[in-house]
């Protein structure tokens, strides 16, 4: 089950956190239903040798099955001021180099960029259009935030929509919103100032949020419609019993010897907000034998089913970094697994990618350094609407 992204700006792809100076950072995006245009414009100067290096060529990464990537302008301007054009024999569409060693980034090809001239003192200019399939929770919700890009000095980010998709928007800016005559809303927002992200911190990171969720409890239940029911088949079932044999028919020991199973299958590294929330079904992971966190998560659900073990995944927030200013997914970066006490087993949450062995220290009712969203932690009240609505577990009826 290849899922497409669900970070519908796509705004870390060619974007590698360097030390560079981007004079022009625009972004425009148009949603529509199932689909999304970007088009994205950089202007960076080459200040010294080693910014040359990293951007003699830029590559523009995407996933075949879902995107399209167009590349509209691409130049060169010498110190002197000439605009030196990249001819098309220097644009090459070929797989992206730094995805063929995981299997989850495999598919990815490049537009590779090779601008000529490229000299210290110059600047590299380009234009670029990505089209994109959504799925319904990418429509809805989304953040602008190049966290990856430092030393910002002109950033201009607008979105328009159709204005029946009832999206809120929010920004550490001004908001420019104005209606088109074709039934679309157009936001915009500008930031003009120097932003060093290495620096001391005084001035925001550009960030604009826009989501149609009226609450983190929406975002979840929504979440949940792209979770799989945790329905385990024959070869699930068969794996549950031969990884519990030992376990002479304890719960908490059978649970601790799938987890433990789970915990240390390999988990390639994938950025989490640049992949899609969407698990793998859980015998693809079996069979595949590697997952990201969503995918454990879903198999151990399906594996401690098959033992007659309820377990609810929960969205989870590890970093401390500052919220989004609306509810959308940019807040998750972890998906846990929540068992309810069951007999005389109490509640456990567990972190299946963590790769930790199951025990005493690895299954607590609060996972270590991580926020479970069920609780409202972290959140202050004018984020959550009300501290009495918390964000439950998909499937899960009963509050915590």
């Amino acid at each position: 089950m290849n899922a497409p992204y669900l970070f519908p700006l796509a705004l870390l792809l060619s974007l590698p956190a360097m030390a560079e100076v981007n004079l022009v950072y625009h972004v425009d995006l148009q949603l529509q239903a199932g689909r999304s245009t970007q088009e994205m414009t950089r202007d960076i100067l080459l200040e010294d040798d080693s910014d040359v290096a990293r951007n003699r060529v830029r590559q523009l990464e995407y996933r075949p099955e879902t995107q399209t990537v167009t590349l509209l302008e691409a130049y060169t301007v010498l110190p002197d001021g000439r605009r030196v054009p990249v001819p098309a024999s220097a644009v090459t569409d070929q797989p992206y180099s730094k995805a063929q060693a995981n299997p989850y980034t495999q598919s990815m090809r490049s537009l590779d960029i090779a601008f000529p001239q490229a000299a210290k003192g110059a600047r590299v200019v380009y234009r670029f259009r990505t089209d994109s399939q959504l799925l319904p929770l990418q429509a809805r919700q989304g953040d602008f935030y190049p966290a990856s890009v430092k030393n910002l000095r002109s950033v201009h980010f607008s979105l328009g929509a159709p204005a029946s998709s009832g999206l809120k928007v929010a920004a550490n800016a001004d908001i420019r919103e104005q209606a088109p005559a074709d039934g679309r809303v157009q936001w915009q927002a500008q930031w003009q100032a120097q932003w060093q992200l290495n620096g001391d911190g005084a001035q925001p990171v550009p960030h604009f949020a826009y989501s149609a969720y009226r609450d983190w409890s929406a975002l979840g239940q929504a979440y949940a419609h792209l979770w799989p029911l945790p329905q385990p088949s024959a070869a699930i079932q068969d794996k549950a019993a031969q990884l519990v044999a030992t376990s002479d028919g304890e719960r908490l020991k059978e649970m601790q010897a799938l987890y433990r199973w789970v915990a240390e299958l390999p988990a390639p590294y994938l950025a989490y907000s640049s992949h899609a929330l969407q698990p793998r079904a859980a015998e693809q992971v079996l069979v595949q034998g590697y997952g990201n966190s969503r995918d454990k998560v879903a198999l151990l659900q399906a594996l401690l089913a098959a033992r007659g073990l309820d377990s609810y995944p929960q969205l989870a927030r590890r970093h401390r970094s500052a919220l989004p200013l609306l509810p959308t997914s940019l807040a998750f970066d972890d998906v846990l697994l929540h068992v309810p006490a069951q007999g005389s087993m109490r509640a456990q949450w567990l972190d299946p990618a963590g790769r930790a062995s199951a025990g005493a220290g690895s299954m607590l009712p609060v996972v270590p350094d991580v926020t479970p969203l069920p609780f409202g932690a972290g959140f202050s009240p004018a984020l959550l609407g009300s501290p009495q609505l918390p964000l439950r577990a998909p499937y899960d009826p009963r509050p915590f």
